[in-house]
């Protein structure tokens, strides 16, 4: 008997990369069909080029981005069926990965779940929320690693950064207002899924057990629970910046000519000079980066995500007060 696919939605920055890289992509009861993006995987980060293959590649772009909201449904169906044959044969359970399906404009994140039903028909829904302060301070953390070296630069840009009030006041209606509608994405999938299929955990019980958290997550996928802690023992794939990448990333910015020496060099020496491994995890600096989001931000951001707490704490009792979900303070 074939088992329930498991679609995992994120959020960003809930440890979805370690569960990709590590968990999904390695079990052995687990047939993965995206995310294969890290330095585990021929250090590719493109956009979807990193799926399974071509043809999970063909597939995601047609459930879920260029042609999200006119996709041949029937087509679709056909061709999931026929990349997971070899799931069926061996009785592997397909896991559906995308952290970007609980971010975009909200019309968008609708579609997806309704193709995702319609292509998928049942199956399991993962999703892990974060306290929203902590979440976008460490999305900013994101943005200022991504823009500096992930991303290419053009030749007339100086090296990024803003503050996060900056960055708060130039992307709020962008890209991070979706990272505050949590719950309706969430009830997006409970309305077409069911609310007995969608599980929704909470990145603080993750730093609070994180064994628990991840058996909990093999318990939900119905896969070995042993293997699944071994593949994740002493995962760390996305460290916080220090101090020292701050404070160097503006001396650069500063200076004409160290920007330009910025600005030319690849991904390895941007990393080098920023202080990091070829991984991009900190080697030098040990006090953790901090960025405080100002009051008057805190306070909007808590009166937008305050129904949705209230709704999901009710609907799958979690605990969110006890957790700080309801105090408008700062980043952990």
């Amino acid at each position: 008997m074939s088992r329930v696919p498991v679609i995992h939605i994120g959020m960003p920055k809930t440890a979805t990369t370690t569960l990709q890289w590590r968990l999904f992509a390695n079990h052995s009861e687990v047939f993965y069909l995206g995310r294969f993006d890290g330095p585990h995987f021929d250090n590719k980060y493109l956009r979807l080029d990193c799926c399974r293959d071509k043809a999970v590649q063909k597939l995601m772009q047609q459930i879920a981005y260029d042609n999200v909201f006119y996709a041949d449904l029937p087509a679709c169906r056909e061709q999931l069926r026929q990349i997971l044959e070899p799931a069926g044969e061996e009785n592997l359970l397909p896991v559906w990965s995308w952290e970007s399906y609980s971010t975009d404009i909200l019309s968008k994140r609708r579609f997806r779940a309704k193709n995702l039903k319609e292509v998928f028909a049942e199956a399991k829904i993962i999703m892990t929320i974060r306290k929203p302060m902590a979440l976008l301070e460490s999305a900013y953390f994101e943005q200022l690693k991504r823009d500096n070296v992930y991303r290419a630069s053009k030749f007339s840009d100086r090296p990024y950064y803003r503050s996060i009030d900056d960055w708060l006041r130039e992307n709020y209606e962008g890209e991070i207002f979706p990272h505050l509608q949590y719950a309706e994405t969430i009830q997006a999938y409970v309305d077409l899924f069911g609310k007995d299929n969608v599980h929704v955990l909470l990145f603080e019980e993750l730093i609070a057990d994180p064994e628990r958290y991840f058996k909990k997550i093999c318990r939900i996928m119905s896969v070995d629970e042993e293997e699944g802690l071994r593949l994740l023992q002493g995962s760390k794939d996305n460290s916080r910046w220090t101090t020292h990448q701050i404070e160097t990333l503006k001396k650069f910015r500063s200076s004409t000519a160290q920007s330009l020496i910025f600005k030319c060099a690849g991904r390895g020496m941007r990393n080098r000079l920023l202080g990091l491994s070829e991984k991009g995890i900190p080697v030098v600096g040990e006090k953790v980066a901090k960025a405080p989001i100002p009051k008057e931000w805190r306070e909007k951001i808590r009166a937008v995500v305050h129904p949705g707490d209230l709704w999901l704490e009710e609907l799958f009792e979690l605990p969110l007060k006890e957790y700080g979900y309801y105090n408008s303070g700062g980043g952990e």
